[in-house]
């Protein structure tokens, strides 16, 4: 897709289509860590190709590992420990977990790195705390907690961290990846952990990688973490489909009742925190069916969402959702559990009410929740605004699918996560450049 602006209209008629979902995001940039620091080659199949997960590659590739890209497969040969830094500075562009990642592992490095990130990402806090108390050193270029940062590596003086009200669980995980290499780490939890589904998602592809993990629960909650010392082998890891991509394309395709599509890859069942989404689509009267090739879905008559519906454990899906709903639902529906959405790549509350709004929505919002009804019929012309999200134009898709005239600002922002999005979707037909 060209860059420039995109119209999105209504679909024609219901249809029966096949949709390729790509690779786990998530799951790539853990995996690229842990082959990162593995004793070995490490092969990932089905990677997912973006603005994201390149830079991180790249990152890898600078801070002294050989790094090789062919389509989808990416092998990582040699071990971080060992490595000799290409470059002494480093760009993250608008990821604000693989920046997150790549201070962990240059911590761990004998040479002094520079990280840095276009500036909306500088504009987001990193969360260095934990980071800073294991005893590494960081200098901020110009704000406390933000890019650009000089990281200088080396032993880490502790082994132990306490960890408080977080507003974002990557550098938990950042750390938790790197720990192996590091030496181990304890980590102690003073509040409920921000985004939790998402550290349990990195404890699993830990293990995965033969590294032992405990972690000890009081009632639902996690208290501490401890990730044991040991270089994971190299290892062949295929990556699955992801889920909050998958969430995106099937509210696309409930955008209009009768359509049918088979998401190739995806499954119900799946660690990945946002697979809780489709569930929640299911029991909204979503006709789903599991089939070896992936999730076959069809869009009902009548969409039954809940009037509450808790998204502490899924908060990336809940733009689609929620446009979904105002679309859909027969009454208002109150998105809960959203107070990390304020601090991504945008204020995913307010950038979905002001999507929403401009189609003629009621919409009311808190710090933590965002409450739609019906919307409007209508296809007056309206631009939506992506803010620099990934996440929103995906919305966007949504609605532009449901009601068409829906101009999208920078449809090329979906790089960040799956950049043929509007090809792959394309069988939904209305784009327009």
């Amino acid at each position: 897709m060209p860059a420039g602006s995109v119209m999105i209209e209504r679909s024609a008629a219901a249809l029966d289509v096949s949709l390729v979902v790509p690779g786990s995001k998530s799951l790539t940039c853990r995996h690229l860590v842990l082959g990162a620091i593995a004793d070995g080659t490490t092969t990932l199949s089905g990677a997912l190709r973006s603005a994201d997960t390149d830079a991180l590659a790249a990152a890898i590739d600078g801070l002294g590992v050989d790094v090789q890209v062919r389509g989808t497969d990416i092998t990582l040969g040699g071990s971080l420990g060992s490595a000799t830094p290409r470059h002494d500075q480093v760009q993250l562009g608008l990821g604000g977990a693989p920046a997150r990642f790549t201070m962990a592992m240059a911590s761990v490095l004998d040479a002094t790195t520079t990280i840095d990130g276009d500036q909306p990402l500088r504009n987001r806090p990193l969360g260095t705390g934990p980071l800073s108390a294991l005893g590494v050193h960081l200098h901020h270029h110009d704000r406390d907690d933000h890019l650009p940062v000089q990281v200088r590596g080396g032993a880490w003086g502790q082994h132990h961290v306490t960890v408080g009200a977080t507003v974002t669980s990557q550098m938990v995980s950042a750390i938790m990846l790197v720990a192996p290499l590091a030496g181990g780490v304890q980590i102690n939890f003073e509040a409920p952990l921000t985004s939790a589904a998402y550290v349990v998602l990195t404890v699993a592809a830990l293990r995965a990688r033969g590294v032992a993990v405990d972690v000890h629960h009081c009632g639902d909650a996690i208290k501490s973490i401890t990730v044991n010392a040991g270089t994971p082998s190299g290892a062949a890891v295929a990556i699955a489909a992801d889920a909050s991509s998958a969430v995106a394309a099937a509210c696309c395709v409930l955008a209009t009742p009768g359509t049918s599509a088979l998401l190739h890859g995806v499954h119900v069942v799946d660690a990945q925190p946002d697979a809780a989404a489709l569930s929640l689509l299911q029991q909204a009267g979503v006709d789903m069916h599991q089939m070896d090739q992936g999730l076959r879905i069809a869009s009902p008559e009548h969409l039954s969402m809940p009037d509450m519906v808790d998204a502490t454990g899924m908060p990336d899906a809940v733009p689609s959702l929620a446009v979904l709903a105002a679309c859909r639902a027969s009454g208002e529906v109150r998105f809960t559990g959203l107070h990390t959405l304020p601090a991504k790549e945008c204020d995913r509350i307010e950038a979905t009410a002001d999507l929403l709004r401009a189609a003629g929505g009621s919409v009311e919002t808190t710090a933590d929740t965002l409450t739609t009804s019906p919307l409007p019929v209508g296809d007056t012309p309206l631009e939506a605004r992506t803010h620099h999200d990934h996440r929103m134009a995906f919305a966007a898709a949504v609605l532009g699918l449901w009601r068409g005239g829906v101009q999208i600002d920078d449809p090329d922002v979906v790089a960040k996560s799956w950049p043929t999005f509007w090809t792959d979707l394309a069988p939904l037909g209305g784009w327009t450049a």
